[in-house]
């Protein structure tokens, strides 16, 4: 494997596969970063400003067996995002599979357009669309020197119909889509791309949502409940190990969308 400095890397010197998740410090992230650790993957656990809980997970991961770092870095800068990706490369000598799940969002209804900022939308388009753009771009090379690659891009239902807890942070989302779709026609056949798109989950995020949206939330599931965190990462971890499924979208709803 060649880095982006023009030395080489040894991929089989680090037989053990190895995962970048981006906001893999707390939630969602955190849960798939278990889950990789737990199928034996080394994971770099990326952080924007969790800094005590990436510790934390860090160490969780180490107790599974396997290797694990901590990487500060802010996915909407490119510099930041290039550091973070060659780190990992040189920390683990491989990079087979990113997870684009670092997001944000502020919590606004649809209606209220002055309560959103110029700032709170560039924002918010700055991480959760180009963060994804740029941490591909910068994972691409190594997955294709090595002829084969999983990335696995974090949308939300609220990508699929205009909803969730801002306008911007629906636009953002439905913008994941199409660049997990457009990103699976460009990297192939070496990589492969696919997205989730959850409903309501039971994280931290959760908690910027009062309570009548949950219920509502619930009420109008065919499940009457919240997906759960569990099924969320059993579905990453199906499309990181299904080697002819690529461009797809996974919904994990309770049936909200239905």
């Amino acid at each position: 494997m060649i880095r982006r400095d023009g030395s080489m890397v040894d991929a089989g010197k680090n037989e053990k596969q190895v995962a970048l998740v981006t906001g893999g410090a707390t939630g969602l992230g955190k849960a798939i970063s278990l889950e990789l650790a737990r199928a034996g993957m080394n994971v770099a656990v990326n952080y924007s400003r969790s800094e005590d809980e990436a510790k934390t997970t860090v160490e969780e991961l180490t107790a599974l067996g396997v290797e694990a770092i901590a990487l500060k870095a802010d996915v909407s800068s490119k510099d930041e995002v290039d550091l973070m990706v060659q780190s990992t490369v040189e920390r683990f000598n491989r990079l087979d599979v990113v997870i684009a799940n670092a997001g944000t969002t502020v919590f606004r209804p649809f209606e209220d357009l002055e309560g959103v900022s110029e700032a709170d939308w560039d924002r918010i388009m700055n991480v959760n669309v180009k963060g994804i753009w740029l941490t591909v771009k910068a994972a691409a090379p190594y997955m294709k020197s090595q002829g084969k690659g999983s990335v696995v891009i974090t949308s939300s239902i609220a990508g699929l119909s205009p909803s969730g807890s801002s306008l911007p942070y629906a636009v953002s989302k439905a913008a994941a889509i199409h660049l997990a779709k457009g990103l699976a026609k460009a990297l192939g056949p070496e990589i492969r791309v696919n997205a989730i798109a959850p409903g309501i989950l039971d994280t931290r995020w959760t908690k910027g949502h009062s309570d009548a949206v949950i219920e509502q939330y619930v009420a109008n599931s065919q499940l009457k409940a919240l997906p759960k965190l569990e099924d969320c990462v059993k579905q990453v971890r199906t499309f990181i190990e299904a080697d002819t499924i690529t461009g797809t979208v996974a919904t994990i709803d309770a049936g909200v969308t239905l």
